[in-house]
């Protein structure tokens, strides 16, 4: 039987809990319809259950630039050529968190509080699995191999309208981008400000989209040159100089990232009384375990201090390298003053 306890004065089932979290999507609809995520369950696989790295191998492609076809000409030898592989290394990251009952207690009003705290906690874990994904994001663009996914109109000083976007850029950056490959972007991760840009420049349209998760349900989401928008304020801009802000728009392509969920908990949300701090507070302990790997990188494990990523070590570009060729790496960046 599992362990029942109390939160906020209703009685709290662990096994009934966790059962209602798994059946919450992790992330919002709109990245859900980008097709930028991939759900890869081989790599939690890979990692096993007491692991926390993974080595992904992968084929090299063919490439017709670089290994031409032979003429077959009745005398030239048709030689076999080895097909290479490498290998990229992804790394579990574990977060936890943990509330007092005392917190959620005005906002138990409901016919349904189990329901009430599940969402909340469901809410709470989406932006830290953004903030995460951000982080590496930032760090795997950040490298100098990265440099021809980035757009940079921005000027640090006095910036004019050839420091802003128009409409043209968002075409421009993703051919700079991927080349002949473009159409394989999804996601535009950008500003409140330069969405509000776009819908002045007529560019904002919207579709309808059907989500898979544990409801089919239809969607109707804007888009932006076919790309789908994530606004958000966090993430978006840069306030190093106020006077002069670097808006940041991020480009992600389908198949971009890998992802993947710890499942061997023991229990990953319990509760717990405490009789002696004022007098009695309940608790409820919660933690999360994924793997959100860039696909065409590897991170150093070497280089990361304890056994789950932190924040910042996602977000330092020391930590990542490339292994896809970069014209392969379905991300991009345009930085811009609006």
């Amino acid at each position: 039987m599992p362990r029942a306890g109390l939160f906020g004065g209703f009685y709290f089932d662990p096994e009934v809990f966790a059962e209602y979290m798994a059946e919450q999507p992790t992330w919002n609809d709109r990245i859900l319809a980008s097709g930028v995520l991939v759900q890869d369950d081989e790599i939690m696989n890979l990692i096993g259950d007491r692991g926390n790295v993974a080595t992904l191998p992968f084929y090299v492609p063919i490439d017709e630039e670089e290994s031409q076809a032979l003429n077959n000409d009745g005398e030239t030898n048709n030689t076999p050529v080895e097909i290479s592989g490498k290998k990229q290394t992804a790394m579990l990251i574990q977060r936890m968190k943990a509330w007092k009952a005392k917190d959620f207690t005005r906002e138990l009003t409901g016919a349904d509080p189990l329901q009430h705290v599940g969402n909340s906690v469901a809410g709470y874990y989406r932006q830290v699995r953004t903030r995460d994904l951000m982080s590496i994001i930032d760090a795997t663009l950040s490298l100098s191999e990265m440099e021809s996914h980035i757009t940079d109109l921005s000027a640090t000083e006095t910036p004019d309208s050839a420091n802003k976007i128009d409409d043209t850029t968002l075409i421009f950056a993703q051919q700079k981008a991927l080349g002949d490959s473009a159409e394989n972007m999804g996601l535009l991760i950008l500003h409140s400000y330069i969405y509000a840009r776009y819908k002045v420049m007529g560019l904002v349209d919207y579709n309808k989209y059907t989500i898979d998760n544990a409801i089919e349900r239809e969607v109707e989401l804007p888009t932006i040159g076919g790309l789908i928008p994530i606004v958000t304020d966090r993430f978006t801009i840069d306030t190093t100089k106020p006077a002069v802000p670097i808006y940041k728009t991020y480009m992600l392509g389908t198949g971009s990232v890998l992802t993947c969920d710890k499942t061997n908990y023991e229990e990953p949300y319990y509760t717990n009384y405490d009789p002696e701090t004022a007098g009695g507070i309940q608790k409820l302990y919660t933690k999360q375990g994924y793997v959100m790997h860039p696909n065409g990188f590897s991170i150093d494990p070497t280089k990361i201090a304890k056994e789950s990523p932190t924040v910042a070590e996602l977000g330092a570009k020391a930590n990542w390298s490339l292994t896809f060729k970069e014209k392969n790496i379905r991300m991009g960046m345009i930085k811009s003053n609006g």
